[in-house]
């Protein structure tokens, strides 16, 4: 039977591992596969389904710096591009502004317009909007060819034809249609490619062909060009788009709505630029009210990337270098409140021999303040006390405590029993494995006493003489207690009374109070009463409890000066009340583990959100990123790109 269970467990875990050996060869399978599909979209150029299935990796695995790399190199690509594109966009328009007043500047603008293109070609050919442009662009280097050709005619020819282009003009405005065209033909007849004697030709020819037509034409664009010097741009358009309708080569319509598309897009993008300075101002408020300065600059500076003289931008922006030193100040006072604070109970710790709070305290103090000589003495020198302490005595923690604490027990029954021998033996045992023993040395000066008085003696001197070395080192605690160990064996050694008193200290008072406002006559009832009405007002919390709360403790420690438990509690309010007031030091915290993957998802959110052009919600994701992390410079950057971009 036994055979057959064991046998039935070693056939389910063979089960288990071969699902599990299943399970991971499909699971490495998917992401391989999805690796695959990605650079496969990579490799075509097409980058916002590229990032989308390496994201659905990272989903996966979020920790592959493989995948990671490559969504971050796609990005860079992408920017690229769109840097590239927004150049080309820009000097195609200035070449088209300039053409008229500075050929030299137009041609130049012109081999901008195409180097820019040709890269961001290169980076994405598939992109709809290249595809656009690269028609737009072959139209500006034939337009620039020609302006260039016409440029170089000589004076005599120029001369001919801008007397001609005047006068056929005149002709259209005279509606002489036939006789315009006539001149058309000898502009055309002087400079071939002339675009200007082109389209004036072509609207001659339409006049003759259908006046009602042409003059429905010249009715719109005369419409269409009244609404566009009134800024009705919409309107504006649509006579634009009908004249377009009725003559599809109208080139002055083109022309018209080009202009209008651009004015309209500006204006898109600049309240786009005004929505995003605005969530930027406001944070900036809120980096301020948060003291957060660095944080409130950056996005102060972002502000006026986007829009120059934005509300009151530039100065809150001058004022941050005041209110941070302002700020500082507060947190030197309040820090060098902390230090005394911490200094003074570390003080009162060694005074009263509590020698692991002392260190703590004055371990706190350096913490704070590196610098402080002081601390560090006093940490010696309590460290130093610590061990002799512990070598006084033996603690239940100890690995010998059981055979001390047997040979205490056999050395102390045997001293009772009068065997002195015996027991002397016991005791310089313990002292061969802890000399500074304190009951063994104890005992062993009375075992002394008893068989040797000269012995004891000449022992009791060796302590008496330690102890005045404490003394003399400020360690009156320890001195304390090797005379007090003498004096307990033999009250009548000489001179021990003036000895303990010499290195007796008075209790250190934290708080000085006026004698004439103590009460007289307060029973102890009344103080434990009282105490217990401040301790309920500080469970309580609220700043009013506390203050109530004080109050009380300082009525107590007012008219029981010893009751260290109101003195604790006076200096804890007092230093809450203190902390409260000069405000808190904000610190970067080290990130969780669900912080870091949060971070990761915003980031590359943002990275897919960009990749689609959709700017604003990109710039979102990195704010929140920055709110996790606001140290993480791969968001700044990032987020000063997309500002440039949409500032172009």
């Amino acid at each position: 039977m036994s055979i057959e269970i064991t046998d039935r467990i070693k056939s389910i875990v063979y089960i288990i591992f071969i699902i599990f050996v299943f399970n991971s060869t499909n699971f490495a399978q998917n992401l391989k596969e999805i690796d695959n599909r990605a650079q496969k979209y990579y490799n075509n150029k097409e980058f916002g389904k590229a990032i989308s299935e390496w994201l659905t990796m990272l989903e996966i695995d979020p920790d592959n710096e493989d995948v990671q790399r490559k969504i971050e190199m796609v990005y860079d690509e992408k920017h690229k591009k769109d840097i590239s594109l927004q150049k080309a966009t820009l000097y195609y328009k200035l070449a088209y502004k300039t053409m008229k007043s500075n050929i030299k500047v137009a041609e130049s603008n012109t081999k901008n317009a195409v180097k820019n293109f040709v890269i961001a070609y290169r980076i994405d050919p598939k992109d709809p909007e290249l595809q656009v442009m690269k028609e737009e662009m072959k139209e500006l280097d034939e337009t620039m060819k020609i302006e260039l050709a016409k440029n170089r005619l000589s004076e005599e020819i120029k001369k001919s034809y801008f007397v001609l282009l005047a006068q056929a003009n005149k002709e259209m405005d005279e509606e002489k249609y036939e006789s315009a065209l006539k001149v058309w033909d000898k502009i055309l007849f002087l400079v071939p490619v002339d675009d200007i004697a082109k389209e004036g030709k072509r609207k001659a020819q339409l006049a003759i062909a259908n006046r009602l037509k042409f003059e429905r034409i010249k009715a719109l664009l005369e419409s269409g060009i009244k609404l566009f010097v009134a800024k009705e741009y919409i309107k504006s358009k649509l006579e634009f788009v009908q004249a377009l309708r009725i003559d599809p080569e109208n080139k002055e319509a083109e022309s018209y709505i080009d202009r209008i598309d651009e004015l309209l897009q500006d204006k898109k993008n600049y309240e786009m630029r005004m929505m995003q300075a605005e969530q930027f101002y406001i944070s900036g408020i809120r980096g301020l009210r948060g003291k957060n300065f660095d944080q409130a600059e950056e996005d102060f500076l972002n502000v006026l990337a986007l829009i120059d003289n934005y509300k009151d931008t530039k100065e809150r922006l001058e004022s941050i270098k005041r209110l941070r030193e302002q700020y500082e100040e507060q947190e030197r006072i309040r820090k060098l409140r902390k230090i005394d604070e911490q200094f003074r109970n570390g003080l009162l710790a060694l005074a009263e021999g509590q020698y692991k709070k002392a260190v703590m305290f004055f371990e706190a103090t350096l913490a704070l303040d590196p610098g402080n000589s002081l601390s560090k003495r006093y940490i010696k020198s309590s460290k130093e006390a610590l061990k002799q302490i512990g070598e006084e005595s033996v603690d239940k923690d100890s690995p010998y405590y059981e055979v001390i604490n047997s040979l205490v027990v056999s050395g102390t029954i045997l001293y009772d029993q009068g065997d002195y021998i015996e027991s002397r033996r016991r005791w310089e045992k313990i002292l061969k494995l802890f000399p500074k023993n304190r009951i063994a040395t104890e005992f062993l000066l009375k075992c002394n006493m008893r068989l040797n008085p000269e012995s004891f003696n000449k022992f009791a001197k060796t302590i008496v003489d330690e102890g005045k070395r404490f003394r003399a080192n400020k360690k009156y605690s320890i001195a304390l207690r090797k005379f007090e160990l003498i004096k307990a064996i033999s009250p009548e050694y000489p001179n021990i009374d003036k000895l303990i008193a010499s290195v007796k200290k008075k209790p250190i008072r934290r708080i000085s109070v006026e004698e004439s406002t103590r009460e007289t006559n307060v029973s102890p009832i009344e103080i434990e009463r009282r105490y217990k009405i401040g301790l309920n007002y500080y469970r309580k919390g609220g700043r009013n409890n506390i203050t109530r709360a004080l109050r009380e403790f300082k009525w107590v420690a007012l008219n029981d000066p010893e009751n260290i438990k109101a003195v604790i509690n006076i200096n804890k309010i007092e230093a809450q009340l203190r902390f409260a007031s000069a405000g808190q030091t904000r610190t970067v915290k080290k990130l969780t583990v669900e912080q870091q993957r949060k971070l990761r998802v915003h980031y590359f959110n943002g990275i897919n959100y960009y990749s689609n052009n959709n700017f604003n919600k990109a710039i979102g994701e990195w704010r929140k990123v920055l709110a996790i992390d606001p140290t993480y410079e791969k968001a700044k950057i990032n987020i000063r790109k997309c500002l440039a971009l949409m500032t172009r």
